[in-house]
């Protein structure tokens, strides 16, 4: 709790905190603090604290907002470019209050309250029912406690905030709607370029071998003749197209720059199984297999292969051929993804932040 008689500077103006009360908001147990400052030039200004978070506001003149002025109730009001929503009415009064006061008639009254967000700005109303009718209008923003707690408390810690305040601004300053269309604007563009790479790769073949995979040759390395890889660094593919029946047999790979002696290793392997049961013929596994080989640069290279196969099998014939300069969807596709899950997540992140921010309104949200 602040004391009255503490000097601090807030948002670049220098205040004296004058009083310092106690409100309540009546058939509720909701309470709250709330410091009256004054500058240097005699203005005030309203720092008020609930649950570890802080507002404050400033006078607004009636004229400036004379529709609410007479209107105090609407759902919502439209305030320097800023379109504010209606969160809470309820009647405040108060349980303690010390220092310096104008109002000293409303310490004994019930006043009622209008509060409008737009986080995080806000605008409150309080209407003297008890007197002529008068209205006043305060207008002014969310703090975070380290600024309370610099200005006034040389950095002393704070209680820290508890739930979502009314005004209180999105964890992420990230405004979910218009993430979500660049997102899908992104998603598009990166489609479509990538459509354009796909149908501009040379997609040519490069080398094909037939080997036959037998007891004689398993599990030695076999170097293939030279083939070039002409152009810029791209992507290779390699297929396996094997015969193999109720058995499966594997290729390891070396793929080896003869320039660099550089060794790009994968396996390719296939397995083909088949039979009757029951009346019904059934199949699983393939004969043809791919491996995908990425940013291979150009030059001149070989195959070093190792060959393994079921044991109980017979010999195999084997076809490997390699494509050069082959595109890939992947890129575009897995980024585009990315995009959309991390759009997906400010949506609900946000969303889960609004509706535990209006679980404390007590009135019904207006929706344009």
């Amino acid at each position: 709790m602040l004391r009255v008689g503490l000097h601090g500077i807030l948002k670049g103006r220098n205040y004296r905190l004058i009083a310092v009360a106690e409100r309540y908001e009546v058939n509720t147990s909701y309470y709250w603090f709330e410091y009256t400052l004054m500058d240097d030039e005699g203005e005030l200004a309203f720092l008020s604290t609930y649950d570890g978070h802080w507002n404050l506001l400033k006078p607004v003149p009636t004229s400036v907002l004379p529709t609410l002025a007479t209107n105090p109730n609407q759902p919502g009001v439209s305030w320097e470019e800023d379109q504010f929503e209606r969160f809470s009415r309820y009647v405040a009064k108060y349980n303690y209050a010390s220092g310096e006061f104008q109002w000293e008639s409303n310490l004994r009254k019930g006043v009622d309250c209008v509060e409008y967000i737009c986080p995080p700005r806000l605008l409150a109303v309080e209407i003297n029912t008890n007197g002529p009718g008068e209205t006043d209008i305060f207008g002014g923003e969310y703090i975070l406690p380290g600024d309370v707690s610099k200005a006034f408390l040389n950095g002393e810690a704070l209680p820290k905030p508890v739930g979502i305040a009314p005004a209180q601004p999105p964890r992420w300053n990230i405004d979910a709607r218009r993430f979500l269309i660049g997102t899908l604007v992104f998603c598009v563009l990166a489609l479509i370029i990538q459509t354009m790479y796909v149908y501009s790769r040379k997609q040519q073949p490069v080398f094909s071998e037939r080997l036959q995979m037998d007891t004689g040759n398993v599990n030695k390395p076999l170097i293939s003749p030279s083939f070039r890889l002409e152009g810029q660094t791209s992507n290779m593919e390699v297929q396996l197209v094997a015969d193999v029946n109720n058995s499966w047999c594997e290729v390891e790979v070396n793929l080896v720059n003869e320039q660099t002696g550089k060794e790009t290793a994968f396996v390719v392997g296939t397995e083909y199984y088949s039979g009757v049961s029951e009346g019904e013929s059934w199949s699983e596994g393939s004969r043809l297999q791919k491996e995908f080989v990425c940013s291979v640069a150009p030059g001149n290279y070989h195959f070093v292969t190792t060959f393994s196969k079921d044991s109980n099998a017979p010999s195999v014939s084997l076809d490997l051929t390699v494509w050069w300069d082959v595109p890939t969807w992947w890129n575009a596709v897995i980024v585009s993804l990315v995009m959309t899950l991390i759009a997906v997540v400010i949506q609900f992140v946000q969303r889960s932040f609004e509706a535990e921010r209006w679980a404390g309104s007590n009135v019904i949200k207006h929706r344009n």
